[in-house]
C-alpha cells in the first residue's frame, strides 16, 4: 500500500483582513490601518 502524505499543518499566508493596508499604487504594505502613507513609495492610502 502506498502511504499518503499527512496534511500541512499550518496554511500560510497572510490574512485577508491586511488588504486595506496594500498601496494601491506599488503594492507595498503599510504598518498600521488606513489612513495613512506606504513607507515605500509614499501614496496616501485612504480607507475604504
Amino acid at each position: 500500500m502506498a502511504e499518503h502524505p499527512s496534511p500541512p499543518d499550518d496554511d500560510g499566508g497572510d490574512p485577508a483582513c491586511w488588504l486595506r493596508r496594500v498601496c494601491p499604487a506599488c503594492g507595498g504594505l503599510a504598518e498600521e490601518d488606513p489612513p495613512t502613507r506606504c513607507p515605500r513609495c509614499g501614496e496616501r492610502i485612504e480607507e475604504a
